[in-house]
């Protein structure tokens, strides 16, 4: 017996019917899905668990490319797909090979392209067009699944398939959340009875991987004290994976997360306490995470150039407004994990 088959043959029930309802009238769907949303789960539960009459579906996972080009983004799909032999013309033999499987497969045939921001920027405009005229030339009976954590890019090839069906992937429904639960207590030979199980989806909200990490801390401590829980090594673990993406507060609303206690605290998000110009330097860590902040850059961001001049602005002024917002967003102002300071340059802002 798979995983897959150990699934209930409801999970995600909601999501699995809306794309159902639009591959099978041959249409093209994004599924969008902020880190940890559990997206590779949802797609895994698609390509072995598709309904015998909806189309056939063929999982292609972006991350198995063994180079990053569009050449082996094409082959990955053909191996998938069954064929491995040599072509010199990937795009072609590609085509060929999806026409061969839709002659035998009336009901058509669904690629689930999970992880597709994980392709190269270089190429990409070539495999968005390609992909388009393979749509095109199989148009209904070849449709799409993709798998992001970003909506697709409005102005490319492919965006035009995707108008009608773009859903964001939020936290999994209360059913779904405490199978998840019950199989993890199996897994590690707890006993958790229903009080613990429901406490644990209340603090993660169900969502998949702050869900997984609330399983991980309970079962390290066995205590439910949400804030102990927030604290627990595990948790911030996946709180850091989730903001190292840098999500909007409006990419946080569409995917259900808006209010959640464990996000509550983000400096990416709790501005309130800050004066104009903390507010205005951190704005300016965020448009360039990871990367070293030289200091002029810093001074003209935070004072205007006009004032710039008129008042003298030094190095000393910008240390104490860093030391002042690190106050506010650090854990540990003496230890900084947000903002470090680059000797004889600047500072780096790393948010994860």
């Amino acid at each position: 017996m798979s995983v897959w088959e150990t699934y209930p043959p409801n999970y995600r029930a909601k999501e699995v019917r809306y794309i159902l309802t639009a591959i099978r009238a041959g249409e093209c769907v994004s599924v969008v899905g902020l880190s940890g949303a559990g997206k590779s789960n949802l797609m895994g539960f698609l390509a072995h668990r598709m309904p015998p009459d909806a189309p056939r579906p063929w999982l292609v996972d972006c991350n198995r490319l063994i180079e990053q080009s569009p050449p082996a983004f094409f082959r990955l799909i053909r191996h998938t797909l069954g064929e491995t032999n040599e072509a010199l013309d990937e795009v072609g033999a590609l085509d060929a090979a999806v026409g061969r499987l839709l002659s035998a497969t009336p009901r058509g045939v669904c690629l689930l392209l999970d992880r597709f921001d994980s392709l190269p920027n270089q190429g990409l405009g070539l495999i968005e067009s390609s992909l388009r005229a393979l749509r095109d030339a199989h148009k209904y009976a070849l449709t799409l699944v993709t798998a992001t954590r970003r909506p697709l890019d409005p102005h490319s090839e492919l965006a035009e398939l995707f108008y009608a069906h773009t859903l964001w992937l939020g936290p999994l429904a209360e059913s779904d959340a405490r199978w998840s639960v019950t199989r993890f207590a199996e897994r590690r030979g707890l006993s958790w009875d229903e009080n613990v199980v429901m406490q644990i989806v209340r603090l993660s909200w169900g969502y998949a991987s702050f869900l997984r990490a609330v399983c991980e801390a309970v079962a390290a401590e066995g205590r439910l004290d949400a804030h102990e829980i927030a604290a627990h090594p595990a948790v911030r673990k996946r709180l850091d994976e989730f903001w190292a993406d840098h999500p909007t507060p409006q990419e946080i609303s569409q995917a259900g997360l808006q209010g959640h206690p464990f996000l509550a605290t983000s400096p990416l998000t709790d501005t309130t306490q800050l004066t104009a110009k903390e507010y205005l330097l951190l704005q300016y860590f965020r448009q360039h995470p990871d990367e070293v902040c030289e200091k002029d850059d810093l001074i003209r961001a935070v004072w205007p150039e006009d004032k710039i001049y008129a008042r003298g602005i030094r190095d000393e002024s910008l240390a104490q407004l860093v030391r002042r917002l690190r106050e506010k967003i650090e854990p540990d102002p003496s230890q900084p994990r947000y903002i470090h300071t680059v000797p004889g340059r600047g500072y780096r802002y790393r948010p994860g």
